[in-house]
């Protein structure tokens, strides 16, 4: 098995998961202003709070380096593959 070439630099993406169980579907508390330019709401503050909604509660996130195209979410057990939801 060969290994994978060195990402460049420019090229490095990132994602953040919970601490705990290791999934991609967390979210944090944030304000958004609307921004009348632009006609969107546009995030102002993110603050410390993370919830995962895989565990459904508190996390702390961590930062990890994308090298593939896997996602980090496990899908919801309880709804259809693609549905875009979970409860």
């Amino acid at each position: 098995m060969t290994e994978p070439p060195p990402l460049r630099a420019e090229s490095v993406r990132y994602a953040y998961v919970c601490h705990v169980c290791g999934s991609d579907h967390v979210t944090r508390d944030a304000w958004a202003m609307w921004d009348v330019d632009a006609q969107a709401w546009v995030l102002d503050t993110a603050f410390d709070y993370a919830h995962c909604h895989r565990c459904m509660g508190d996390t702390r996130l961590e930062q990890v380096v994308v090298t593939s195209p896997v996602t980090f979410a496990a899908p919801c057990p309880s709804l259809p593959t693609g549905s875009g939801q979970c409860r």
